[in-house]
């Protein structure tokens, strides 16, 4: 008998404050586990045992990543799900009085905010070069569309770049 699969499309950013993961939690309590993701917002999933799962989502560069890494959240009991250019889905079975958390403490948060500030970023600095380099270009339909799309991102991009600030600050507030 084949296993049973379903693909889901629902779309998330890594920033949706553990919204995604407990999504995650109640399809593995139902009986359908995560085995894969397409970016930007497919997941399959396997038929198999309910059984509550902890989802974590962790953001390293893809050049930096490291061996080291991966081992440290296996000995901690995490399961690696999926690697994609730097976005990496961990699990592990709930555990009560356990830490359900790949990062517990103040200056490992911040780290992890810091990455993704880059990665936001990175990202706002290239489409705004790409906007602004857009200027001197003829614009025909294709190239208008585009541009269209361009802007229509720069909103979004702002909002979790603040998001992301707003959260360091927090972070380092508590460690002080």
């Amino acid at each position: 008998m084949s296993e049973q699969r379903s693909h889901v499309y629902k779309w998330f950013i890594e920033l949706d404050d553990g919204e995604i993961e407990q999504w995650l939690r109640s399809q593995a309590l139902a009986g359908w586990h995560l085995k894969g993701f397409l970016m930007p917002c497919r997941f399959t999933f396997v038929r198999g045992e309910p059984s509550d799962e902890v989802y974590r989502f962790d953001s390293f560069p893809a050049w930096k990543r490291s061996a080291d890494y991966d081992q440290l959240c296996q000995d901690a009991g995490w399961e690696l799900v999926f690697y994609w250019w730097g976005s990496y889905c961990w699990r592990k079975p709930a555990a009560d009085g356990q830490p359900n958390e790949i990062y517990t403490d103040t200056a490992s948060k911040i780290a992890r905010q810091q990455r993704l500030l880059m990665y936001f970023g990175l990202t706002g600095l290239l489409l705004i070069f790409n906007l602004l380099g857009s200027r001197d270009r003829e614009m025909d339909t294709l190239r208008m569309v585009l541009t269209g799309g361009q802007l229509a991102l720069v909103v979004p991009i702002s909002y979790l770049i603040w998001r992301t600030i707003s959260r360091l600050r927090r972070l380092r507030r508590q460690a002080l």
